[in-house]
């Protein structure tokens, strides 16, 4: 993990001093720079860089298979991990971060000026993931699917017009990521019990919702995806479901079921 921490701080390092070189400032990179420092990250060789495979393009394509990038809704990669595993024999990792610690900082884009800086409240943790990974349970879990989570520390440089502290004025903002603070990794059932409770066999939505820190649709999201793989079962009691954890005999039978 610390040559990972090392190795990640200097891509973000290395890439901050491309973006001097060749571009006019701020907001002006072409690719985003998230997407870029997750790529080389997961291969610092360009040459294995944005790969055709049959009608897609990979964002990492060498000898360990397949890497996607993913910064946004995992779902939208349901139709080409589907096409992955259909037409090729190739091992596929989803790379998706998540912000675990991110720093506020409003700047007047023209003087550069630091009009505030502040840190975010928000922090982000592996269990966001969770309500994600709703949208590829048709796929999970999966031996050629390896889902790598990676907690990041950002700044957010959000730009305005030169108007302290006038919230209306942000226009336009751009992601700097500065650290990896963690990382996990999902590829089978079992990896997926970390986000069970350790205590008790059931529970309601709202009990679940308070160990994991989710509400509403992410909470359900997340239960739903449980339920899909055969780790949660529900049952309806009164006007509520209570939710039982299936036991590692229970959950293989439920797996063969699916099939």
């Amino acid at each position: 993990m610390e040559f990972n921490r090392l190795r990640f701080a200097a891509i973000c390092e290395e890439e901050g001093k491309r973006l001097e070189g060749e571009t006019d400032g701020i907001g002006t990179y072409r690719e985003k720079r998230l997407h870029r420092i997750l790529k080389r990250f997961a291969s610092d060789d360009e040459n294995t860089h944005e790969i055709p495979v049959g009608k897609y393009v990979a964002d990492v394509r060498n000898t360990e298979g397949i890497t996607e990038i993913q910064t946004k809704s995992l779902r939208l990669l349901l139709p080409k991990l589907r096409y992955y595993l259909e037409e090729t024999d190739l091992p596929v990792t989803v790379i998706h971060p998540i912000l675990a610690e991110k720093t506020l900082i409003r700047m007047d884009r023209e003087t550069g000026e630091v009009l505030y800086r502040k840190r975010s409240p928000k922090k982000g943790r592996a269990e966001d993931l969770l309500p994600e990974l709703y949208g590829l349970s048709e796929l999970l879990p999966n031996p050629r699917i390896r889902v790598r989570v990676l907690l990041i520390q950002a700044e957010e440089f959000r730009f305005s017009e030169r108007v302290r502290y006038r919230r209306e004025g942000a226009y336009d903002s751009e992601l700097f990521p500065r650290a990896l603070m963690g990382e996990a990794d999902f590829c089978d059932r079992a990896s997926f019990r970390r986000f069970l409770p350790t205590e008790g066999d059931s529970f309601f939505a709202d009990e679940y919702g308070a160990f994991v820190k989710l509400k509403k649709r992410k909470l359900y999201s997340a239960l739903n995806f449980l339920c899909a793989i055969g780790l949660l079962r529900r049952e309806k009691e009164g006007k509520r479901y209570r939710y039982f954890v299936i036991r590692d005999s229970e959950s293989d039978d439920s797996a063969r079921k699916r099939k």
